[in-house]
């Protein structure tokens, strides 16, 4: 058996917080670790891949439970790549319809800089009036659920 890492040294060799592996742990995305006699939790290095899979997954934009389901399909005896790659076309199906959203957001944020800009150049040859973002942004539509 190799050597067990206390949850400090294992945040830092991982670039995490002990709070993080602690939620980690709470989530059921990482397996509880075993204990020191002083109750001080001890991790395997199998722990330590196991926290990198987890960030690298949530870096590709993957939520906590579509994380666990991934754990599952590695942890499984056959995994299911199939699932895997339906989980991968989902995703990149969430990232285009974002990049599309983006996009439409910077469309709308630059003709509203224009708008201000000629607004600007206005105020500098006579008296402007009141600043177009500012009345856009008023004006706009609250369509964003939170």
């Amino acid at each position: 058996m190799g050597a067990r890492l206390q949850i400090g040294d294992v945040a830092q060799k991982r670039g995490l917080t002990p709070d993080a592996i602690r939620f980690y742990e709470r989530r059921r995305l990482l397996r509880r670790a075993a204990r020191s006699g002083g109750g001080f939790r001890l991790f395997t290095e199998s722990d330590i891949d196991d926290l990198k899979f987890i960030r690298n997954a949530q870096e590709l934009g993957f939520s906590l439970q579509e994380i666990r389901n991934l754990i599952d399909l590695r942890n499984a005896r056959y995994p299911d790549c199939a699932r895997v790659e339906k989980m991968l076309r989902h995703k990149i199906s969430s990232v285009r319809a974002k990049i599309t959203a983006l996009s439409k957001l910077e469309r709308t944020l630059k003709q509203t800089m224009v708008r201000c800009r000629q607004n600007l150049r206005k105020a500098k040859n006579a008296t402007a009036e009141d600043c177009p973002a500012l009345s856009e942004i008023s004006r706009r539509k609250g369509t964003k659920k939170r």
